[in-house]
């Protein structure tokens, strides 16, 4: 929605402060680190900040200089390559100069790299005096206020090209600023080796990272689908171990295969087929609760952007 007038009220002199609008999906993020003005209630984490306690926005109550939001991939052993992102942003935090600073814009990172010396950070660009900026050299193109908002700034950062990385996380700088807020959408590109994959979705520092078994079986994609290993009868081994009550799939590359448990092919929507074409699919598991087959279905939409998702299922 590439006009859409999302925004929140920063100005504390405002009778609405901390509030956001015109959201359509997920949440915004709001850095307010006065907890005596608005505490969060120990017993139950509800947080008394406007737009947290209208689930508008996640806050966060410390400072810092750069922020590691999410993991968008990490295959150790394996190597895959960032080809593309797309970053636009609705913020309080202006880009700095022609281009300085990328204030308020997630974009991802190599590695656990500080986003204040990311490889990808713009150089400041003195040739330029007007927006859009394009710099031929590192091949992106940064957009400030393509459209207006009633509060705040829209950028955009885009680029394409190709860098050799393991892992990549998802950043923002945020330069140790107190009452900054942004909303953001990405899209990212990646290749990896032809492998395996395991197809559900995990929480990466959560369910994935504190299992040694389960990294050596598979690398780790926020989509639930990337995930690729060795030896799909690894990933199956180990899935079985560790999840016997989830839903999850494992697509063999070598017989095309794509294995089922606590699933049916019912449950495995259209757009996984078309992207892992498999040649046949079989039940390892039928699914005792039809809501735990549901659960990944609606989780593996959600990271993969399926909207509307596919039809109900009983």
């Amino acid at each position: 929605m590439a006009t859409s007038n999302f925004y929140c009220q920063s100005n504390t002199s405002a009778s609405d402060y901390g509030y956001c609008y015109n959201l359509i999906v997920g949440k915004a993020i709001f850095v307010q680190t006065n907890t005596t003005a608005w505490p969060i209630d120990p017993d139950t984490g509800r947080d008394s900040f406007p737009c947290a306690a209208a689930n508008m926005c996640i806050r966060y109550t410390t400072t810092t200089l750069s922020r590691i939001l999410d993991t968008i991939f990490d295959y150790p052993g394996k190597q895959a390559v960032l080809q593309y992102f797309w970053s636009r942003s609705h913020t309080n935090l202006a880009m700095v100069g022609n281009i300085v600073r990328l204030q308020g814009l997630p974009v991802p990172v190599v590695g656990h790299v500080d986003a204040a010396t990311l490889w990808l950070f713009p150089a400041t660009n003195y040739g330029v005096t007007s927006w859009p900026v394009y710099d031929p050299v590192e091949n992106w193109k940064a957009y400030l206020n393509p459209y207006r908002i009633d509060v705040g700034y829209v950028q955009v950062l885009r680029w394409q090209g190709s860098v050799f990385t393991s892992s990549a996380n998802l950043a923002v700088y945020e330069f140790g600023y107190n009452n900054v807020w942004y909303a953001f959408d990405m899209f990212v590109s990646w290749a990896y080796e032809s492998s395996p994959l395991a197809v559900i979705p995990l929480d990466h520092d959560k369910e994935w990272l504190p299992y040694q078994e389960l990294r050596s079986a598979f690398g780790y994609a926020a989509t639930g689908v990337d995930q690729p290993g060795w030896n799909a009868d690894d990933i199956i081994r180990v899935l079985r171990e560790l999840f016997p009550d989830r839903a999850w799939a494992v697509f063999s590359d070598r017989q095309y295969v794509l294995y089922l448990y606590n699933l049916t092919p019912d449950y495995v929507p259209d757009w996984l087929i078309e992207r892992l074409s498999p040649t046949a699919m079989k039940v390892l598991k039928a699914p005792a609760d039809v809501t735990v087959a549901k659960a990944w279905l609606d989780l593996l939409n959600e990271r993969n952007v399926q909207i509307p998702p596919q039809a109900e299922l009983p």
